[in-house]
């Protein structure tokens, strides 16, 4: 049976195309309402963006079909609408604490539902689905696919039960066909998502690539001393060690001390050209955006941009010290410091602030952003654009540890851009298991109750 969507302010800015998000055979519905809230939008910058772009698609619809009972066809055979609201009526005038843009919306739902049309109201604020609920008009949330709640952020990977036969034969014939994994023949496969395998006896582990699950490749050329202490590291080292032609970007996301930051370091000093085993890349680079306690800037600071910076980089020197630690067990603490010292006066090591990198190209070059999640969205793009041929960009971060009051959970860069790029051939992600860090007991009863 054919239904008709109504869509509010959230859910029509959910994804860069909500419209099409519900079928190819159903009716959207936009009210008059709302198009006048996304005409004068001035939420979240990115939903800025997006909010004037919904208005360029609706303004080059011919009107008479947006407004005709039918409404407009879009391409993928959908049939998009603007209605306003006829009078209010009393039941709905008589809500109390609910806005009058959401009280036209209720009144569209109402009045094409004695046309005998099949309504579902679509929103993501529970009060408003109950409100409708009351007012006798169904109603249903809508995943926000820009900023997704915590719980429905992409991971890079999924758990699947199989057979043994089927693990063997990802080993034997190096690729299975996604039909044989059970269960997952209608589910969305997105490029270099890992699949974890388990079957009675066995477990798997793989990538999925061109329409195949393919067994990894690069997470047995492990640097040094190190090892995975659990499958979601196996799948980072996997990403961090393909090339850089193959994986020039990676994302990585999980909370502190199961790591992300750690696994990044040893890979990039392992292939940096005239220092580690490999020449790779022909430069390291360091940033972090500069998060403070309170309202002290970084101009505050004494000293070049390196000195402004360097307080804020003291995770990547401790992880730098655990490094040193793993080579040689007995080395001496001044030794550790000697060395740490010796790649950054070397600039073997370079901090690379965030605010200056607008116009730079960066070939050739390991670069890793750390504590992405403190970085606002509409910055991303002008990391992401420095890139040039040979480099490998690695964004670390916790969505859940965001120190930036401009940001939450949901809105920031981490997220961001793990949501934008997933699926994307170049792209390649993995999010680490908070119940798997390296650290002590204390940080992981902290992390898991403060």
């Amino acid at each position: 049976m054919r239904k008709t969507f109504v869509l509010r302010t959230e859910a029509t800015l959910a994804s860069e195309d909500s419209s099409m998000r519900f079928g190819n055979d159903n009716t959207i519905v936009i009210p008059m309402a709302i198009l006048e809230n996304l005409y004068r939008y001035k939420g979240l910058p990115e939903k800025q963006r997006m909010a004037t772009r919904f208005m360029e698609y609706i303004g080059n619809i011919p009107m008479e079909e947006l407004l005709s009972k039918k409404g407009y066809q879009q391409k993928n055979g959908s049939y998009l609408r603007a209605v306003d609201n006829a009078k209010l009526d009393s039941k709905v005038d008589n809500c109390q604490n609910i806005s009058q843009l959401d009280k036209r919306v209720y009144q569209v739902c109402l009045d094409l539902q004695r046309e005998g049309e099949k309504i579902i109201l679509i929103s993501q604020n529970p009060v408003i689905r109950l409100k409708a609920k009351e007012l006798g008009i169904n109603s249903e949330p809508f995943k926000d696919e820009i900023f997704p709640k915590p719980k429905d952020q992409y991971k890079g990977y999924i758990d699947v039960i199989t057979s043994n036969d089927t693990i063997d034969k990802l080993y034997k014939n190096k690729s299975i066909d996604v039909t044989e994994i059970y269960n997952y023949n209608d589910f969305t496969w997105y490029e270099n998502l890992f699949v974890k395998m388990k079957a009675e006896s066995s477990w798997g582990l793989g990538r999925y690539t061109n329409g195949k699950i393919v067994p990894l490749k690069y997470s047995n050329k492990i640097p040094g001393n190190n090892k995975s202490l659990n499958v979601e590291q196996t799948m980072l080292w996997e990403c961090l060690l393909a090339p850089a032609d193959i994986a020039p970007l990676v994302v990585v996301k999980g909370a502190a001390g199961t790591g992300k930051t750690y696994c990044a370091l040893v890979t990039a000093l392992e292939n940096l050209a005239r220092y580690g085993s490999n020449d790779v890349y022909n430069q390291l680079l360091i940033a972090a955006p500069i998060v403070t306690l309170d309202d002290e800037k970084i101009g505050y600071l004494p000293g070049e941009k390196e000195n402004k910076v360097g307080p804020y980089l003291g995770g990547i020197k401790d992880n730098l010290r655990g490094m040193f630690q793993t080579k040689k067990p007995t080395v001496k603490n001044s030794d550790i410091e000697d060395s740490i010292n010796f790649l950054f006066d070397e600039k073997f090591i370079e901090i690379q602030p965030i605010g200056f990198l607008r116009g730079r190209t960066i070939p050739n070059t390991i670069f890793i952003i750390d504590e992405v999640q403190n970085i606002s969205p509409s910055v991303i793009k002008d990391i992401v654009t420095r890139a040039a041929k040979g480099s490998k960009f690695i964004f670390l971060g916790d969505p859940n540890q965001v120190n930036n009051v401009n940001l939450n959970s949901r809105y920031n860069g981490l997220v961001y851009l793990s949501e934008k790029m997933k699926g994307q051939k170049l792209c390649w992600q993995v999010t680490l298991s908070s119940e798997k860090s390296v650290r002590g007991d204390l940080a992981q009863v902290g992390l898991s109750i403060l």
